[in-house]
């Protein structure tokens, strides 16, 4: 059976982990060097910028209270998929859709 996220399963620092992940973000894109039409440069620059929107967005979700609970489905996002994407919005079968 899945581990669904409650707030007793969320680790306590999940705020300073997004913190620090957005942080090495903005410093990543920072250090990025901008190659005008250099498409796979700027591919990187948009990726990163995405992830960075996502880990804000999951910082909000965290503030909101709603952090956990898929955005498409509203229900509870399983902890192993947290695990793995700290900052996901949607659960599995969602994100699939």
């Amino acid at each position: 059976m899945t581990d669904l996220v409650t707030r007793s399963t969320l680790p306590a620092d999940i705020r300073t982990i997004l913190t620090d992940a957005a942080l090495t973000r903005t410093n990543q894109l920072a250090a990025l060097p901008s190659f005008e039409g250099d498409l796979v440069a700027e591919a990187h620059r948009a990726s990163v910028r995405r992830i960075l929107g996502e880990i804000h967005s999951a910082l909000e979700r965290l503030d909101a209270g709603t952090y956990g609970d898929c955005a498409t489905c509203s229900q509870a996002i399983p902890v192993e998929r947290l695990e793995l994407l700290l900052w996901t919005s949607r659960c599995v079968r969602c994100a699939s859709l």
